[in-house]
């Protein structure tokens, strides 16, 4: 079994609960000025990197026992005090969020981030770039967000909170991708905060803050092996 996605970094210790426990992380920040990547697998047994090793740049970090990543087993029920800030793109536990945010804040689909109308169309400008027939929030929609047209998935890595409607606004990871219907756009993130009452399921805790850099996209990759 092996999983992907992104968090926001947070600064600050953090469960990411895929719905299993790893027997490998990565975790790579994607906007640091230098490489900054997390690694642990079961077979780091040593004391010394129990909790993996950070690599920035070119030099390797010993992690020890509460500056790196752990297997975490779930089972949880948290409440407004363990489930801390739950602002989206905060959070201490993360669960995945698959929502459709295309639709206006409190509409037929509920939490949105469109201004006013259901952002359905794609317009190509030009290359990497062309735009809604609507505006975003921001909140929710942005850079690192999933997009659906026309049957086909990409990325935005480039849409300001309060545009998306005039041309050259909205920028895809993909050029000449051609007009068509938008039929889903995801978070900025693929794991948004779980709030209280809810109970937390399997994954890892991340405790160390270089790769895990407050308000930086991070990516990471989680498995099992097969023995």
């Amino acid at each position: 079994m092996r999983i992907g996605g992104t968090f926001n970094g947070t600064g600050a210790a953090l469960y990411i609960c895929i719905g299993f426990v790893p027997d490998f992380v990565k975790v790579w920040n994607c906007e640091g000025t230098q490489a900054l990547q997390l690694e642990w697998n079961k077979n780091m047994r040593s004391v010394e990197i129990q909790e993996g090793v950070e690599l920035a740049t070119s030099t390797f970090a010993a992690n020890l026992v509460s500056a790196g990543i752990r297997q975490y087993f779930g089972g949880e029920t948290l409440d407004s005090t363990s489930a801390g800030t739950v602002t989206y793109g905060e959070g201490v536990y993360l669960k995945r969020d698959d929502h459709d945010y295309r639709y206006p804040n409190g509409g037929t689909n509920g939490l949105g981030d469109a201004v006013a109308d259901v952002i359905d169309t794609w317009t190509l400008y030009s290359g990497f770039t062309g735009h809604f027939n609507e505006d975003v929030t921001g909140t929710y929609i942005g850079e690192g967000s999933p997009i659906c047209i026309d049957g086909k998935w990409y990325y935005i890595t480039a849409l300001t909170a309060g545009t998306g409607e005039a041309t050259n606004e909205v920028t895809l990871n993909q050029t000449g991708v051609k007009s068509g219907k938008v039929e889903f756009i995801g978070g900025k993130y693929d794991y948004k905060p779980m709030v209280a009452g809810e109970i937390t399921k399997a994954g890892f805790l991340i405790s160390d803050t270089t790769v895990n850099a407050d308000g930086k996209m991070c990516a990471f990759e989680a498995g099992t092996y097969d023995l």
